[in-house]
């Protein structure tokens, strides 16, 4: 009788031990598939990381030679059909000059005209782009351009928002004011200074530029 009973409780031992096993194993699976959804999130994290640091320094890049070529605006008289000449026009969302410098390889010679436009693209984003012509190439008066997607450059894009404003002398009270618009009607020669804001997202702090322009001012 005493060994009968020393049997059945070796076998009660040996199932408990192999029911431990599953409930072992189980517990190894979930613990191996929280870490591998861990890791999942961490190198996801770790890409999204990589992707903004480019973007950001994509953008200091693009705002670096923004800034050149503003600060290096030509007094080249701008005529186009039906409208004042003008040194330089923009608003909030567009801005149309000449400058010594060039954003693009090819035109590294002479004068250049450009159109910077923040064209609005799906789910409330911006695209800022630019146009660029060679004034060598261009004749004597700048006749109105056809522009199709072609002749546009994407410098920036997938941003909230993207806006220019214009800082403008007022003699007659001995100030300096920020407008929204430079209009060749209203405003004479050039701004001293060109004001760009960029914001990525809603959760990102604007990025403000402002531009002295280095020539001198001259009437048309």
């Amino acid at each position: 009788m005493r060994s009968y009973n020393t049997y059945n409780k070796k076998n009660s031992f040996d199932g408990f031990t192999l029911l431990e096993l599953l409930i072992s194993m189980t517990i190894l699976s979930i613990i191996v598939v929280i870490i591998l959804g861990a890791l999942r999130v961490g190198v996801r994290a770790w890409e999204k990381g990589e992707r903004d640091v480019d973007a950001r320094q994509m953008q200091r890049i693009v705002l670096d030679l923004v800034r050149q070529q503003v600060s290096s605006i030509n007094i080249r008289t701008i005529r186009k059909e039906g409208e004042e000449p003008f040194f330089l026009k923009g608003d909030a969302k567009s801005m149309e000059f000449t400058s010594r410098v060039s954003l693009n390889p090819e035109n590294d010679y002479g004068d250049v005209y450009v159109k910077y436009t923040v064209r609005q693209e799906e789910k409330d984003k911006e695209k800022f782009l630019y146009l660029e012509r060679n004034m060598l190439l261009v004749e004597k008066n700048i006749e109105t351009f056809d522009v199709d997607d072609d002749d546009l450059h994407e410098l920036i894009s997938e941003v909230q928002n993207v806006s220019f404003e214009y800082l403008k002398n007022l003699s007659n009270v001995g100030e300096n004011e920020w407008q929204e618009s430079w209009e060749p009607e209203n405003d004479k020669g050039l701004p001293l200074a060109v004001k760009m804001t960029l914001q990525e997202n809603e959760t990102t702090p604007s990025i403000t530029m402002i531009v002295k322009i280095m020539s001198e001012q001259e009437a048309i």
